[in-house]
């Protein structure tokens, strides 16, 4: 599914001018996570560094990498635990105001337009989506949720698939990851939109170098042959940690 094909021109130009906006105490949020780094809680939970996220390594689950085939850039990260999966992405958004209204009323349109019939329904973090999500495989789609939590100056973007897309109480590791979930902006200027950088983490590219990369070169996110749910992302899963 495209994200941000049509980006508002006054919003990229804030991106580039974050001197003149306003404080981000805009935004109040939730009192849990996910948490900008600035007010991360001191826990004793593991947590990867994949850049501009901090992905909690809980006891249960999988976390893979989707990475784009030309470059080996990663794109996402994939959090599985045997039934259900959620596919996190972060973007730059300006300081005053929350990207999650105006995406999710591009995607409804987008689908509705394309005969679809997307719902939007009340949860933790506000409004959320019910959708169909295509995969990697032709044809075959699979009911999502899509889930949008807005930062100070970042917008995450948390896509479920499986039994948890239906029911969060089917999926609280998964739950649990993103409440847990570490965003670190950084300050540099960036279009609004764009992706945060991601990196792989030492953990992976041991995995890699060590000859232990995925197997999966269609990029699934789960086991092709298991009938789980596959995660609508693109590139290649080049590696997990279980």
């Amino acid at each position: 599914m495209a994200f941000g094909r049509r980006r508002r021109q006054e919003a990229d130009e804030a991106a580039f001018h974050d001197d003149e906006l306003e404080s981000e105490e805009h935004f109040t949020g939730e009192p849990e996570g996910p948490y900008d780094v600035a007010k991360a809680p001191r826990d004793d939970v593991q947590r990867l560094d994949v850049g501009a996220l901090r992905v909690p390594a809980l006891e249960g689950v999988q976390i893979q990498f989707q990475v784009e085939e030309a470059t080996g850039r990663p794109m996402s990260v994939v959090i599985a635990d045997g039934q259900s999966a959620m596919e996190l992405a972060v973007f730059a958004a300006p300081k005053t105001r929350g990207l999650w209204e105006d995406v999710r009323a591009e995607i409804v349109e987008q689908l509705e337009s394309s005969g679809g019939a997307p719902r939007t329904v009340d949860g933790r973090y506000g409004r959320e989506l019910e959708l169909a999500l295509p995969t990697p495989v032709p044809g075959q789609l699979v009911p999502g949720r899509m889930i949008g939590v807005d930062g100070p100056r970042w917008f995450v973007r948390a896509v479920m698939t499986g039994p948890g897309a239906m029911d969060p109480r089917e999926a609280p590791l998964l739950e649990e990851t993103l409440r847990r979930l570490v965003v670190v902006r950084g300050d540099e200027a960036m279009p609004v939109r764009d992706p945060l950088p991601l990196k792989l983490p030492k953990e992976v590219t041991d995995h890699v170098e060590g000859g232990e990369a995925s197997d999966d070169p269609q990029g699934t996110g789960t086991d092709s042959t298991s009938g789980r749910p596959q995660m609508p992302v693109p590139g290649a899963r080049i590696a997990e940690l279980r």
